[in-house]
């Protein structure tokens, strides 16, 4: 471990460069454009040029570099270019007097937006904590199509059109965050700390990420690296009313030639909260610390960097009805204290016209309840995950087909260490690969793939004065495909996507066998469950002019062998029996929304969108959790002025969600 250590530590000093010299030109008059800002996008860092319009790259040594480049009163590029260190770079930008959406490039698929066949929305956290949210399951809410189920208390569980838990994939620092999903409470296990952004993928999307992937997949993408002999160094403070919160985040980026450093640090507290009268919620209460360290560095036709983060969670549970008028802060039983560590190793080789992805992952979640005493735990969990994901590029044949060849595994161990048992000890084994085929040409795109994947589950025998959990050794398959087109209009985009996804059933569902605190509920597994299968359709219709966007995205998606939760007319411990069956289902809907920028009126953005999601079994009965219908709508002014102190932004928003009468036939 220690000689793994020296080695990251001084592989960045053994990196090689080369410095070639690029100018940014307006296309029409041939002149240099001065301060033009340029991004490297497969380094996560950037450059600005000079007031000649001259920048330097110093560490690359790729045959081809992917580049977005924006200046003041300019169209915005994005280009691929060829690199000779003979030769100076000449970029042209078309002058543009209109304004136009950002350029952007998503990192889950590595196309730009406007060449996705899938529908991804990705956001800025920046944008999505505007409205002082209380959590970071809570910030992506805002986002179309998403909402999420809370617990109180800060925990918060992500609902992408009416699935969660382990029915949504969500990736961090590049890999698989794994947190013990399956639990009610057990939030989202991510921290907003180093977070510059998510991306959102709405609907079954097994192809690229397995199992689990059955409802979505959430992407959260690192803050890129400074700019290039550049230093940054930032500082955040907020403070929320309601739990008398305090967020304070502290930052500092470094790159320095072909050396580049990430180092964030976050605390955050919250005594209990408040309702609209004036009474606090008792045992509401939690905290967070974040930590979080990137390195990135290269050598010849190898980009690569380093991430580590630890993420430390205390919260209250709450199992009473009990309210006081003083703001409580330190922990009193019962309460959880989650402790996540995080390390990612991300590698990109460039071999002639194609690439190679390999990251190589591993998570540790230590997951505590203590409910009568803080020295001996009630339940406990240590889970370890190890997982690849490889990923091969192909050169582009006949200037408009190339392929995409990967593979993906797990390795995962999970041990009780508490006085309880939920689940038995159990390990787990997943492996997957998938070939897609794309089809570019001008104006219309193709994509169709498959995906093969096994899943082994093999668990303990165990047994406590309560409950008895017999030994489980089972395996599951999953057969996965996609195919969908995309074509461009002057102004419309048209999309069209079927996919399928797959979820093999976890531990929890399969051997469940006690009572879960955060729900108020007996849990019983059954260990016949099979295989969730999904099927979507996903079309949209986006338009877009200079000032104004309108976009519609129904959704209709098909689920075999839903797993629900149903009571058994039964009681264990004072708590209702509850266990887990199989049934049909489907779930409809969708999103729609505008943005109105007016052409007189620049500094005024006019904004909101309506979601949707209808969701029953095969009898036509409404499924539980589902979120009721929502209307989210901002008026938002801009402003620009000089002065080293800016009022930049005020904006109202007020979010309508409509009454839900349609309620799960057991859900209380």
């Amino acid at each position: 471990m220690k000689n793994f250590i020296l080695l990251i530590l001084i592989l960045p000093f053994f990196s090689f460069s080369q410095e070639i010299k690029g100018v940014i030109k307006e296309k029409e008059t041939n002149n240099n454009i001065p301060f033009a800002k340029i991004f490297f996008v497969d380094l996560e860092t950037g450059t600005i040029a000079d007031d000649n319009g001259v920048f330097f790259i110093e560490h690359y040594n790729q045959n081809q570099i992917h580049l977005q480049v924006s200046a003041f009163g300019y169209e915005k590029l994005d280009t691929i270019i060829s690199l000779n260190s003979s030769q100076e770079i000449k970029i042209y930008l078309s002058p543009n007097h209109l304004e136009i959406e950002e350029v952007i490039v998503t990192a889950s698929t590595g196309k730009l937006e406007r060449d996705n066949i899938v529908s991804i929305d990705k956001r800025k956290l920046k944008e999505l904590y505007q409205n002082s949210p209380i959590s970071l399951a809570e910030a992506i809410s805002n986002i179309p199509g998403v909402d999420q189920n809370s617990t109180g208390a800060g925990i918060g569980k992500p609902v992408i059109r009416g699935l969660s838990g382990n029915r949504i994939v969500t990736y961090s620092q590049g890999i698989r965050v794994e947190n013990q999903q399956w639990g009610s409470e057990h939030g989202l296990g991510i921290g907003a700390v180093g977070i510059e952004g998510v991306e959102v993928i709405k609907g079954p999307s097994s192809l690229l990420y397995g199992s689990d992937a059955l409802g979505g997949v959430l992407y959260f993408i690192d803050e890129r690296f400074a700019n290039h002999n550049t230093f940054e160094v930032k500082a955040k403070t907020m403070f929320q009313s309601n739990t008398l919160g305090a967020i304070n985040q502290l930052g500092l980026k470094i790159h320095k030639g072909f050396f580049k450093i990430n180092l964030f640090g976050g605390y955050t507290s919250h005594a209990d909260y408040q309702t609209p009268d004036f009474e606090n919620v008792y045992n509401t209460r939690f905290d967070e610390k974040n930590i979080k360290m990137a390195i990135g560095f290269n050598v010849k036709n190898w980009i690569s960097s380093i991430r580590y983060s630890y993420l430390e969670n205390n919260y209250g549970i709450v199992e009473d009805s009990i309210f006081t008028q003083t703001f409580g802060r330190s922990f009193i039983l019962p309460f959880q204290n989650i402790q996540n560590h995080s390390v990612s190793f991300e590698n990109k080789f460039f071999v002639g016209a194609s690439s190679l992805s390999l990251i190589l992952g591993y998570t540790s979640n230590n997951r505590k309840e203590f409910e009568d005493n803080t020295a001996d735990e009630a339940l406990g969990f240590l889970l370890n995950s190890t997982t690849y994901n490889l990923k091969w590029k192909t050169k582009e044949f006949f200037s408009f087909l190339h392929f995409v060849v990967g593979s993906q595994g797990m390795y995962q161990t999970n041990k009780n260490s508490g006085d309880e048992i939920l689940i038995p000890d159990a390990s787990t084994k997943d492996v997957g690969i998938f070939s897609t085929i794309n089809f570019n040409f001008k104006k219309l795109k193709l994509l169709a793939g498959y995906r093969y994947d096994n899943r082994f589950i093999d668990t303990r025998f165990m047994q406590t004065p309560d409950a008895t959990f017999n030994q489980l050794n089972r395996t599951f398959q999953g057969q996965t495909f996609s195919a969908g087109a995309r074509y461009n209009f002057k102004k419309v985009v048209l999309k069209g996507n079927v996919s399928s996804g797959f979820r093999a059933p976890n531990t929890s569902e399969l051997l469940s066998n006690g009572v879960h605190e955060g729900t108020n509920r007996y849990e019983r597994g059954n260990n016949a469950l099979k295989n969730e299968r999904a099927t979507q359709l996903d079309i949209s219709f986006d338009y877009q002019s200079d000032h104004f966007s309108f976009s519609i995205n129904p959704f209709y998606n098909s689920i075999e062998d839903y797993i629900f939760l149903a009571p058994a007319d039964t009681i264990i411990n004072n708590n209702p029996v509850f266990d887990y069956k199989q049934t049909s289902a489907i779930l409809y809907g969708g999103e729609i929304g505008f943005h109105y920028h007016p052409h007189k009126i620049h500094w005024l953005h006019i904004e909101s969108n309506f979601s949707t999601v209808i969701a029953e079994d095969k009898n036509n009965n409404p499924l539980p959790l589902i979120p009721q219908n929502r209307i989210n709508s901002t008026f938002a002014a801009e402003l620009k002025q000089d002065g080293k102190l800016q009022l930049k932004r005020i904006f109202i928003q007020y979010m309508y969600k409509f009454r839900q009468n349609r309620i799960g036939q057991f859900e209380t």
